[in-house]
């Protein structure tokens, strides 16, 4: 039996961010944001490469046509693109939905991009799909998103070995973390705080940024 994804995933908006279905119009403002990043994020396949960016986008529409994913480019009020975050792996019998394939342009990833971010979708898939259990695949290394996940309250649940293709062509481990349907009142409470008191930083005029964010 085939699924569709809800129409309502299409209006997913608040607090200065604006998530899009990924198309081929945020190719050249994906490409100057993927810019940003360094040789290190290029080479371990954390953000894409600029001139890989169509093929990138190509790939998103294909599986979202196919029904395994829906990615999002995460765009400012502005309809600036400034990175991605995608639904991957929704299982409809099983209520379980992984969020991953998250970048950002590197001057927002100090502030509260993610975090409005995952709060949209996180929001999304429990309130709206009713998931069970929302879950976040991060490569071990990558100690600046395991750091944004956990800050997010995810419970790292342990490893899996030899999944995500990385850029020299062999495939890393990654840390599992999750967000069960119990624990989304306490953490969606906690993420709304924080954004609040982001935002009351901003009207002070200092800088937003968010401590747990890398």
């Amino acid at each position: 039996m085939s699924w569709a994804w809800p129409e309502g995933i299409r209006n997913l908006r608040g607090g200065g961010i604006r998530l899009e279905p990924l198309s081929l119009s945020h190719v050249a403002g994906l490409t100057e944001a993927a810019a940003t990043a360094t040789d290190h994020e290029w080479d371990m396949g954390f953000v894409p490469r600029p001139d890989d960016m169509k093929v990138y986008v190509n790939r998103a529409i294909y599986d979202l046509r196919a029904g395994r994913s829906f990615p999002f480019a995460v765009c400012l009020e502005t309809g600036e693109p400034i990175g991605t975050s995608w639904f991957r792996v929704f299982d409809p019998w099983r209520k379980k939905l992984e969020i991953g394939f998250t970048w950002y342009a590197a001057p927002y990833r100090k502030g509260v991009a993610n975090l409005q971010t995952k709060l949209l979708l996180m929001s999304f898939a429990f309130d709206v799909l009713h998931c069970i259990l929302v879950e976040f695949l991060v490569y071990e290394g990558n100690w600046p998103s395991r750091r944004a996940v956990a800050g997010l309250g995810a419970r790292q649940d342990g490893m899996l070995r030899r999944v995500i293709p990385m850029g020299d062509g062999t495939f890393g481990d990654v840390v599992v973390f999750s967000v069960s349907n119990d624990e989304w009142p306490g953490v969606k409470g906690a993420m709304a705080s924080r954004l609040e008191s982001r935002r009351q930083v901003l009207l002070n005029g200092l800088r937003a940024a968010d401590p747990t964010e890398s």
